[in-house]
């Protein structure tokens, strides 16, 4: 049921409204996460580096506030060493890179900080991060020569989410 549930959830949460989200959220969790998590060792090991998504989902699903674990997740954005396999694998499957998903958590959980007095310093630190992901992204979705390599998706994707990143980086 995953490998339905999780294109079903990534295209509503790019639609980025809060109901939408909610349901993705929920479907996710239903059909992946939780499954996941009662598997234990026995997941497949992809399975198991669903955390970014998950993330986005929940920022998403807050509408852009507060929620529970959230200084768990900006500690987890920002501590991350993933295998490169996921890159190529996240391409294959979602249309979009890895690194790319990175930097949008990153950017939703910045939002979130940028507007938290407790949380505010690590709003810079993702920014910072979500670039150094994106920076990974453009070697996997561009050719030498520039042009894009892979998926017109996974690029325009990436471009959204640099140009994102790039305005909240930017002082107002």
């Amino acid at each position: 049921a995953h490998s339905e549930a999780i294109p079903i959830c990534h295209t509503l949460a790019k639609q980025r409204n809060t109901p939408n989200a909610k349901k993705a959220l929920e479907l996710y969790r239903t059909h992946v996460s939780d499954p996941v998590a009662l598997a234990g060792g026995k997941a497949h090991p992809a399975l198991g580096k669903r955390m970014p998504f998950l993330i986005i989902l929940k920022c998403y699903s807050s509408g852009d506030e507060a929620y529970d674990d959230l200084s768990t997740d900006v500690a987890y954005m920002l501590n991350r060493n993933d295998p490169v396999w996921l890159e190529t694998t996240c391409l294959a499957f979602l249309d979009a890179a890895w690194s790319t998903m990175c930097a949008q958590a990153c950017m939703c959980l910045a939002k979130i900080t940028g507007c938290n007095s407790q949380l505010q310093d690590k709003s810079s630190a993702l920014i910072k991060e979500g670039l150094k992901f994106l920076e990974v992204s453009a070697k996997t979705l561009k050719k030498e020569d520039g042009t894009i390599g892979n998926s017109m998706m996974a690029h325009s994707n990436y471009s959204q989410i640099l140009s994102e990143l790039e305005n909240l980086s930017s002082p107002v």
